[in-house]
């Protein structure tokens, strides 16, 4: 089984070769907290401090949109990062919540700290920017035209491309509100799609 420090490596790798010089300068500047389902890492209107890893479980970012209602902006599963990234680069108070939806384990690592690291390690520099690119330039761009060019039922169908058997862990209610439609649409959609199936294999 991969160690702890290894399962962080790999994940900051993925973007951007890490020397072992620099992931040790940041691996002692990473402490890892448990989760329980339900608990909060950041309440909306606080100030982010921290990034976030996560080594176990599903960390979601979302906001009120009614009353007992919210909207799911992102879904964070096992070795992705996660972030108020306006919050946490600007200082200012999040416009959103960051939750566990299942027991987690989460690598942090105080965002100031990071950013003096930055100053000396320039691989450390090459991974924040590509950091930065795919999860918050380009991954946004492509959410915002999902929902503005695709229907609903493509955008169920991405989901599950972007998060295979994430459908299985997590309340139908959740993914409704990710893809932005009620649970009852996606339970005609989730019908349909599993009809369409059936018809496919019936057919072959």
């Amino acid at each position: 089984m991969i160690n702890k420090s290894n399962f962080l490596r790999n994940i900051l790798s993925s973007y951007s070769p890490i020397s072992d010089n620099s992931f040790d300068a940041l691996w002692s500047q990473t402490t890892i907290k448990q989760y329980k389902k339900g608990d909060f890492l950041l309440h909306v209107g606080r100030i982010a401090k921290k990034m976030l890893f996560v080594h176990r479980g599903i960390l979601i970012s979302s906001y009120n949109v009614s009353e007992g209602n919210r909207h799911i902006k992102n879904f964070f599963i096992e070795g992705k990062p996660a972030a108020s990234t306006v919050s946490l680069i600007c200082q200012v108070p999040s416009e959103f919540a960051l939750q566990a939806i299942e027991d987690a384990e989460v690598f942090e690592i105080n965002y100031s700290k990071y950013r003096q690291l930055m100053m000396t390690k320039e691989d450390l520099k090459n991974f924040y920017i590509a950091y930065l690119e795919k999860n918050w330039v380009i991954a946004n761009e492509q959410r915002q035209l999902s929902f503005a060019t695709k229907t609903a039922h493509q955008r169920y169908l991405t989901f599950l491309l972007e998060y295979p058997h994430l459908e299985e862990r997590v309340a139908q209610k959740d993914i409704a509100s990710y893809i932005g439609i009620t649970p009852t649409q996606l339970s005609r959609i989730r019908k349909k799609s599993a009809h369409n199936s059936t018809m496919t294999f019936t057919s072959k």
